[in-house]
């Protein structure tokens, strides 16, 4: 999301407030409380007294973002939405901590925003 703000094309000043929005929304409600939680639980029976951290490992190269408006927000949009349903899927589980929830509400927030802002013909077909 910021890569794409400082690097953006033609999207209007509402839409770069909104990039601005849901970036802080990531960091803050997501990324936020995630790690507080992460870093409080155990990292395993192998390393008893020591807590478990994030990775920072970025799965895709940061070069893939295209210059075109339309589909850089939709892929800001999907990639956000599978972030969402990840911490949705993981606070379902019951047995970690309520941060996960939070978590997940905040990605769905964030999600929605981005969402918005995607030109209908490239959001994604709901099938009934």
């Amino acid at each position: 999301m910021l890569t794409r703000f400082f690097t953006h094309t033609d999207e209007t000043d509402e839409q770069l407030g909104t990039l601005v929005q849901a970036a802080f929304g990531r960091m803050g409600g997501v990324m936020r409380p995630l790690a507080r939680a992460l870093t409080a639980m155990p990292s395993g029976p192998e390393h008893p007294g020591r807590t478990a951290g994030p990775t920072f490992e970025m799965y895709y190269q940061m070069g893939n973002f295209v210059p075109w408006r339309g589909p850089a927000w939709a892929l800001l949009s999907e990639r956000t939405n599978v972030l969402a349903g990840q911490c949705a899927n993981a606070a379902g589980r019951g047995d970690l901590p309520a941060a996960v929830g939070e978590a997940a509400r905040a990605a769905a927030s964030v999600s929605a925003q981005l969402a918005a802002q995607v030109p209908g013909e490239l959001r994604p077909s709901v099938s009934s």
